[in-house]
């Protein structure tokens, strides 16, 4: 029997490997700019949000330049590195998993959460506003806030769950990808107002409030990853 080798690359690997091979074929020179997500989607018969985590990958390797509301662009292939990312989590899949374990996680925490879980959620919002005042985009005061509610949420199951989730996001695609949408004036806001509401109502005991607080905020990192950047 004649048997093909079944590949378990995350499809957005999959389509980096072939643009990555028709760039190095020549198909398109350094500096130009590649086909749209629009058009590379139709091409591959695939998402276009899954076109732009296979670009990011190219990025982070060095093939191309991604220019959020511009597009992506090859780069000399000198400065290319000799392999793509080697991960099997697609960010897009992370943020699924986080939506819906985290909305609860903030329920758990309003009715749990210590003195000092509260100070330290009120610390993390301050470092974001801080940082957002600089026009900067803070990673760790991020996740300072996320693993504090995980913390509280009492539940230890759910807390390493989460805590997974979060070193995952420590994976360089997933970094690049939301170094992009920190990059963004107007989503940084959004989400400092996203965790304002959310703390607020861990806070003050206000479980249905963090709930949606939370989706809310979720669905809107999410809105914000998928929303066409070219």
């Amino acid at each position: 029997m004649k048997l093909q080798a079944v590949s378990n690359r995350k499809l957005y690997i999959q389509i980096a490997d072939q643009i990555r091979d028709q760039i190095l074929l020549g198909a398109v020179e350094a500096g130009q700019q590649l086909p749209s997500e629009r058009d590379l989607a139709t091409s591959l018969n695939v998402s276009r949000p899954t076109v732009r985590e296979a670009l990011i990958a190219l990025e982070v390797a060095g093939f191309v330049e991604v220019r959020v509301g511009v597009g992506a662009f090859v780069r000399d292939q000198g400065k290319a590195g000799a392999a793509l990312p080697d991960e099997n989590h697609s960010p897009l899949e992370i943020m699924k998993v986080r939506r819906l374990l985290e909305p609860e996680a903030a329920v758990l925490a309003s009715q749990h959460i210590s003195a000092e879980g509260k100070a330290r959620l009120n610390l993390s919002i301050e470092r974001l506003g801080a940082d957002k005042a600089k026009g900067l985009w803070s990673t760790e005061s991020d996740r300072m806030m996320h693993m504090t509610i995980a913390d509280a949420s009492g539940n230890s199951v759910l807390r390493e769950m989460l805590d997974l989730l979060w070193n995952s996001r420590s994976e360089v695609v997933d970094t690049r990808f939301h170094e992009h949408l920190g990059a963004m004036a107007e989503v940084r806001e959004q989400i400092f107002i996203d965790h304002s509401k959310v703390v607020e109502a861990i806070v003050h005991g206000d479980a249905d409030a963090a709930r949606d607080a939370m989706a809310d905020h979720l669905d809107f990192v999410t809105a914000a990853m998928m929303k066409a950047w070219d």
